[in-house]
């Protein structure tokens, strides 16, 4: 396998269903989906050996938005969504195939910030399950 290494962008995040999606690409300045995986302590047993503790991962998308205080903004569109599960349709990069898709949980986003600045909000939304890998039209990809 040759080194690689791509740029993020340009790019896209969808939130909601098909027929109403949010693009929100443009207002992110940094983004990502991230796993963070637990791991149970593994078990001894009177025979010598070890039962493997279970392991979990959990997802969440994060990023940092500008802030927008006009009628459209992502914030607004935050709270009048907060704490619903929406789908979900992130593409890092248009100039490759791997899209990731699933759903995640809406929650309000912080207005505000240093007077006389241009602000940002930083947020986490949890994925629910697993993400899945898509191409950019949100089939699901064969790995092999």
């Amino acid at each position: 396998m040759v080194a690689t290494s791509h740029v993020l962008g340009p790019g896209s995040l969808k939130l909601g269903e098909t027929a109403s999606q949010r693009e929100t690409a443009q207002q992110l300045t940094k983004f990502s989906i991230e796993p963070s995986t637990d791991f149970e302590d593994d078990i001894p047993v009177l025979s010598g050996e070890v039962v493997a503790g279970d392991a979990k991962t959990d997802w969440a998308l994060k990023g940092t938005a500008n802030q927008d205080f006009g009628l459209d903004s992502f914030e607004l569109w935050c709270y009048q969504h907060r704490i619903q599960d929406v789908p979900f349709l992130f593409t890092p990069s248009t100039a490759h195939e791997v899209s990731w898709s699933g759903v995640c949980t809406i929650v309000p986003l912080t207005a505000g910030g240093d007077v006389k600045k241009k602000n940002t909000s930083d947020f986490e939304f949890r994925v629910i399950g697993e993400p899945i890998p898509v191409d950019v039209d949100g089939t699901p990809l064969v790995l092999v």
